[in-house]
């Protein structure tokens, strides 16, 4: 696959945060797309994730707010307060859904916040909207 410039266009690379091994591997199969979007990792705490963030370098975290030692938000806090890591989207998925939790996770500087019981579909579809934009 190339780009309207003739270069090759590289895959949306995704880090997968989540304290659920089966719920990951299901995220992970969810949005990967081969030559589109592949999952570069997978992480269960807060330093765990901000330790691959800075290795891999994603394009796309999907981040689960409940981590097995920290939590989403801080992760959110952490890469927003670090310019190298400027750029990368976060999205945050959760069982847990009030107005004011979406409305504080996107305050803090999520790029967006999905429930896992019933909108992973519009998840799925927003990562396959920033592969398509690449």
């Amino acid at each position: 696959m190339a780009n309207a410039g003739g270069s090759p266009v590289l895959p949306l690379k995704v880090l997968i945060a989540d304290d659920s091994e089966p719920v990951a591997e299901m995220l992970a199969q969810l949005v990967s797309e081969p030559g589109r979007v592949e999952v570069v990792g997978s992480a269960d705490s807060e330093p765990a994730t901000l330790d691959m963030l800075k290795r891999l370098r994603p394009d796309v975290v999907i981040l689960d707010l409940q981590l097995k030692s920290g939590s989403g938000t801080d992760v959110i806090r952490a890469v927003r307060a670090d310019a190298s890591l400027a750029g990368i989207k976060l999205l945050v998925t959760s069982n847990h859904v009030s107005p004011q939790l979406r409305a504080g996770c996107l305050q803090l500087g999520a790029d967006g916040y999905y429930d896992k019981v019933k909108e992973l579909h519009l998840l799925s579809q927003r990562v396959a909207e920033l592969a398509a934009a690449r």
